[in-house]
């Protein structure tokens, strides 16, 4: 597993699975962070159809292109059968939200399947004020 940086995000679109009404505030300001970097953001739940003021993908089929890279908050329970589904459509690299959505298992499926993998708010690369404090005290480089 590796530390995270803007290199971790190569190119500048990412998919964001687990974009969540339930966390709306929490969700908005990630995205709203990564598009003020430059990135293209295509949040995905195939769980909720309400209660987004953007678009929400369900599936990887309605995206109009999978990003080679993926940001991943959801349930830990979910999170192997998630890695199995982006390999499947070709993202690279996966930035976990945290060790409860990643645990060691996850992880090690990663690295079994060639996807590079971190583990991290994003908020450290993308964010400002306390997330500047926060990643200089990670190790995190901006």
């Amino acid at each position: 597993m590796e530390k995270i940086s803007k290199d971790f995000f190569k190119g500048n679109e990412i998919l964001f699975v687990g974009y969540s009404s339930k966390q709306k505030a929490f969700c908005s300001s990630i995205m709203n962070a990564m598009t003020k970097n430059g990135y293209k953001v295509y949040p995905m739940n195939n769980k909720t159809k309400t209660g987004f003021d953007v678009k929400v993908y369900q599936n990887f089929s309605e995206l109009p292109k999978v990003p080679e890279t993926a940001y991943v908050l959801v349930k830990g329970e979910n999170a192997r059968e998630m890695v199995k589904l982006l390999k499947e459509n070709g993202v690279k690299r996966i930035l976990f939200q945290n060790s409860k959505v990643a645990d060691q298992d996850t992880l090690n499926l990663c690295k079994e399947i060639g996807i590079e993998a971190a583990v991290g708010c994003p908020m450290m690369v993308f964010g400002s004020g306390m997330h500047r404090l926060h990643a200089f005290f990670a190790g995190v480089k901006r």
